[in-house]
């Protein structure tokens, strides 16, 4: 056998002594072979380490029992989760996962669909990034089902799965109010993606509600990164805001690493409460109160609305699905009235 090629059937044939049908009918567990022979196949594929190519044969049957998720980045405490329940929740269906990381560049994104289409997945579970017409026409034309997650495409364009930001962020923000805050500063990811447009939308909408004017001055959007959370805290302290409101966990980090370093002590100084509620927020000194969302459930309803759409014949003219899921606003130490 060549060392410098994968070993196939043929190679497990030759070296048992039987024909290749004979092989292919012990490997893959199908119609009668006589004990010794089974035995002798089944040796030499062990002796040279003998793997099926599940792609070829997924292709045979019409399905590579292959789903591909795009998510932006694995900083992110959030998407990690998502991905994680993904992959057990395909499991159990049996299906593999194919997994990228699109760092929110559109390029990085056009280039890891077209290699997941290449792979032949049988879907996509999608945190998108650029939301273009022309990539989701691309997929549309590869019969390719796909759901998108977190984020949404304009005019629901696609299945979706997101939560209910803009109200999530306006109960944050209106519990800030109730407690006499009016200086409350707004840090943010990039606007340019629905989930975070939502939630800067129900910041002002809170405020605007309450009579309150919005100050732009007080409201800092960037990448979705802890080094942003520092960058936007220090520009933010000298505007003197009562509360901070951090619209991303990612972002969180960076937020209280420098109220730290600026001896802000959370709430007698400064009120805080973040979206997405992580483990350590519950443990933080003081505890985080937070806008929580469940990464479970919503992993569920994307593999859920997934293994349906690849139960039916692929038909882009449907009308999407848009599911929302609810939120919590969950009230710990870190908010406190406004003294």
């Amino acid at each position: 056998m060549n060392d410098t090629r994968r070993p196939n059937i043929k190679d497990v044939a030759a070296l048992a002594g039987t024909s290749v049908a004979t092989a292919s009918r012990v490997l893959n567990q199908t119609g009668y072979t006589a004990r010794e022979t089974r035995s002798r196949v089944l040796k030499a594929a062990e002796a040279i380490k003998y793997q099926p190519n599940l792609r070829a044969k997924g292709l045979r049957r019409g399905s590579t029992r292959t789903i591909g998720i795009l998510i932006p980045n694995l900083e992110n405490a959030h998407y990690v989760a998502l991905a994680d329940v993904i992959s057990q929740l395909l499991a159990e269906s049996g299906y593999q996962l194919l997994l990228s990381s699109t760092r929110d560049d559109p390029t990085l994104e056009w280039n890891a669909v077209r290699s997941m289409v290449g792979h032949d997945v049988d879907g996509l579970i999608w945190v998108p990034t650029e939301c273009s017409p022309e990539i989701l026409d691309y997929v549309h034309s590869q019969k390719v089902p796909a759901i998108s997650l977190v984020r949404r495409f304009k005019e629901g364009a696609i299945d979706t799965v997101v939560f209910e930001d803009f109200q999530g962020s306006k109960a944050a923000t209106q519990h800030l109010i109730q407690l006499g805050h009016q200086r409350i500063g707004f840090i943010a990811g990039d606007i340019h993606y629905s989930s975070n447009h939502d939630r800067w939308q129900g910041y002002q909408a809170a405020l605007r509600e309450a009579g309150l004017p919005v100050d732009p001055a007080l409201v800092k959007l960037g990448p979705v990164r802890s080094s942003w959370g520092s960058v936007a805290t220090n520009e933010l302290l000298p505007l003197f805001p009562t509360a901070l409101f951090v619209a991303s966990n990612a972002i969180m980090a960076g937020v209280i690493k420098t109220l730290h370093q600026h001896k802000i002590e959370i709430p007698n100084q400064l009120s805080l409460i973040g979206f997405d509620d992580l483990d350590w927020f519950s443990y933080s000194s003081p505890p985080i109160s937070a806008v929580a969302i469940n990464a479970e459930r919503s992993a569920e309803a994307a593999v859920d609305l997934l293994m349906r759409r690849l139960q039916e014949p692929y038909n882009d003219q449907r009308q999407p699905v848009i599911l929302q899921l609810s939120f919590e606003l969950v009230i710990r130490e870190s908010t406190a009235p406004l003294k």
